[in-house]
């Protein structure tokens, strides 16, 4: 019996999941058991984006939405037949879903926007402090709550789309418009002479998630590439503020691949969604990669920080060697687990070492 392309995208889901949940709460060990102490408030930061990726995940198993694009629309949708959820938790699960995809380029932003703080060595690191860094957190939660809110009224499901999709979803997946709950933004409705007008609370909710994205965006480029410039103009001249910069790379570089997992993965597809239902072209499955990448995101973007930063990769490949070495395939001293990074300042005190590095390089 051939598997049908929804269920398809929900194996995808189902078997990413069960692969994030745990390497999500591997990297989170790392971090509380093998991070510097000196480390600062970055450890938080990169907890923050796990504990984030980990309910993403476990979110995205449990509402198991594929997606449908069909003229001047696309559905995010959940076949009712195959769960006992009620529909009115659905559809809360739903825009949640959506709001964790409107915050992800959020989280990365306050991400190099500290990153660019510890490279210039600004006394701005303070505000990472203590109950003040809540304050940054909740700049990720606050978009979130937007984008939820704005899939959850001018997207939601309602009597025109019924209208205007029911047929082509009998047709594709065979159910009913009462089988499914789904997200719309309906772009172009039909009126009752058949004629297409204008829906704009779907312009306007899509007009402000776009601007929430782009935002986010935007301050990854500046902040990233500022960070970039100072990081490669230090010239250390002690072994101590070599070792500095050289964690700041591995943290860096680090960061930028984690970020361009989601780009790819989930904001390159879920923006062709967006034009096609803006321009009236029909994807029709096609559609379906969006959701099987979304689905990848958190099972990927723990890995850059396993095996880029040199502390956390040293331990993983030690646990990755255990048997090799029990059963003498290789040598016990083939990763050494100390690794100097350790005693490198990367909190508030890397102020200290960045201005230092700064000074030397000026001399």
């Amino acid at each position: 019996m051939p598997v049908s392309w929804d269920e398809i995208q929900n194996s995808v889901q189902f078997y990413a999941a069960i692969t994030a949940v745990p390497l999500n709460v591997l990297l989170i060990y790392l971090i509380i058991k093998y991070s510097s102490s000196e480390i600062g408030a970055y450890k938080y930061l990169m907890i923050y984006i796990s504990v984030f990726e980990l309910i993403y995940a476990i979110i995205d198993v449990i509402v198991s939405p594929f997606a449908h694009a069909y003229g001047s629309t696309f559905l995010v949708i959940v076949n009712l037949k195959k769960t006992s959820i009620p529909r009115w938790v659905h559809r809360i699960l739903l825009s949640a879903y959506c709001g964790f995809y409107g915050c992800s380029m959020a989280i990365f932003g306050i991400h190099f926007v500290y990153r660019y703080l510890v490279a210039k060595g600004s006394d701005l690191l303070k505000t990472f402090q203590s109950k003040k860094i809540i304050g940054w957190l909740l700049i990720p939660a606050i978009f979130g709550l937007i984008w939820s809110c704005l899939t959850y009224w001018p997207c939601a499901k309602r009597e025109s789309t019924d209208i205007y999709v029911k047929d082509n979803l009998y047709e594709k997946f065979n159910l009913s418009i009462d089988d499914v709950e789904y997200i719309a933004p309906y772009f172009y409705e039909l009126d009752k002479n058949g004629n297409l007008e204008i829906y704009w609370p779907s312009f306007v909710g899509i007009g402000v998630n776009s601007v929430i994205i782009n935002v986010s965006i935007a301050t990854i480029i500046y902040f990233g590439k500022k960070c970039y410039t100072i990081l490669n103009s230090l010239v250390p001249h002690t072994s101590k503020s070599e070792k500095n910069r050289r964690l700041q790379k591995q943290l860096y570089f680090a960061l930028v691949t984690q970020t361009l997992i989601p780009i790819v993965l989930m904001h390159i597809p879920v923006s062709t969604l967006y034009f096609s239902a803006f321009f009236c072209i029909d994807l029709g499955s096609i559609s379906g990669i969006a959701p099987l990448a979304i689905a990848l995101y958190p099972t990927l973007d723990p890995l850059p920080t396993m095996f880029i930063i040199g502390h956390y990769r040293t331990v993983v490949f030690n646990w990755i060697l255990w048997l090799p070495r029990k059963f003498g395939i290789c040598s016990k001293n083939s990763v050494n687990p100390e690794i100097d990074e350790t005693t490198v300042q990367d909190g508030p005190d890397a102020v200290t070492q960045s201005n230092a590095i700064i000074q030397e390089s000026q001399v």
